[in-house]
């Protein structure tokens, strides 16, 4: 990977992270790497404390945002997005897509699997996200930038390391609502 792609995958796991560290109902963060694996050129791998079958409209909205929060970072620091976040605007439709037609989480509670009103209420679900998702990136800009920057350095960060390099501990300004957890740990 060319010095310039690594950059990119740095802010687009940073992107990941800060996202995350907003949300209160997903697993806790296990680690944020640059070092590619298989497909994946980085990951943010987050690590449930218990299983978890079920899930909430709120956690799966929570996915959607976190998913977003690669192209959030690319769109903030490279003012565009690349086909590097393919898997994860995949991983979100397909999450939308369930919550709609499978799960009853949509504005109505059916939709036919080809009317175009299901199409529109996914279209929703993942615009939403993407644009709350940029919205907290360009606020935690700062943050988003300190992480990429270690993330180039070390490559791989654990949990602790980031809420250190964050300056916020266990119960900074990132502080999660709770630590309730997602099912399987999810790699974005």
């Amino acid at each position: 990977i060319n010095p310039k792609e690594r950059e990119l995958v740095a802010y687009h796991e940073a992107g990941h992270t800060i996202i995350h560290l907003q949300t209160s109902l997903l697993a806790p963060l296990y680690k944020v790497s640059i070092v590619p694996r298989g497909q994946a050129l980085g990951a943010t791998v987050l690590l449930p404390d218990e299983d978890q079958i079920l899930q909430s409209k709120a956690m799966l909205v929570e996915q959607l945002l976190v998913l977003m929060g690669g192209r959030a970072a690319e769109r903030t620091f490279f003012g565009s997005t690349t086909n590097g976040a393919s898997g994860d605007l995949d991983m979100a439709r397909k999450i939308a897509r369930k919550m709609v037609h499978e799960w009853g989480m949509g504005e109505k509670l059916y939709y036919e699997a080809e009317r175009q009103d299901a199409e529109t209420e996914i279209n929703r679900l993942l615009e939403t996200a993407d644009k709350k998702a940029h919205e907290i990136i360009q606020v935690q800009k700062a943050n988003t930038e300190r992480l990429a920057k270690a993330l180039l350095e070390q490559e791989t960060l654990t949990h602790e390391e980031v809420m250190a390099l964050l300056d916020q501990g266990e119960t900074g300004t990132a502080q999660r609502a709770s630590t309730s957890t997602g099912c399987s740990p999810l790699k974005v």
